[in-house]
């Protein structure tokens, strides 16, 4: 019988991972419990989001969930986070107001869509049969299109989490 722990390591290494700005991390751990807050909801809205477009069932109802979107009520953030639903839309609309979400509602049902979630998760990349697999021009790719996100990014994501 395998030993508990490796078992976990192979589960977590195999895990799918999370790109998450360093600044989100900070204000997790950080004293003011509003951002504190704010990290959190945006990181578990983030952590939550499809990676590609899927198919969700809500209320016997298929509704397509897009790359970069969450769908789920406010009432299901409410009791994930023990707060009360004014509060959980303050916390959408402060995260809306720093440009990060965006949030539509059908019918009971949230939309939330990760604003700049291609530059932050990582863009998918379609695969050229003309390459013929080149990983160093790959690398070269990705180093260039970190470093236009960066730029790209840096009016909105810079002012992060800052108080208000």
């Amino acid at each position: 019988m395998r030993d508990f722990n490796l078992i976990y390591l192979d589960s977590l290494l195999e895990s799918g991972y999370v790109r998450v700005p360093r600044k989100v991390l900070n204000d997790l751990y950080c004293t003011n419990a509003t951002e504190q807050l704010l990290a959190n909801v945006y990181l578990f809205l983030f952590s939550r989001s499809y990676f590609a477009t899927g198919t969700v069932v809500r209320d016997n109802k298929q509704l397509t969930c897009h790359r970069g979107q969450v769908i789920c009520s406010q009432e299901e953030l409410s009791a994930t986070f023990g707060l009360t639903i004014w509060k959980v839309r303050d916390v959408l609309n402060r995260l809306k107001q720093r440009y990060l979400i965006e949030v539509e509602n059908i019918k009971g049902i949230s939309h939330i869509g990760m604003l700049y979630y291609d530059s932050i998760a990582g863009k998918p990349r379609q695969e050229d049969p003309s390459e013929g697999g080149s990983g160093k021009k790959r690398h070269k790719e990705r180093e260039t299109e970190a470093s236009n996100t960066t730029f790209s990014l840096k009016g909105h994501i810079l002012d992060f989490m800052n108080n208000d």
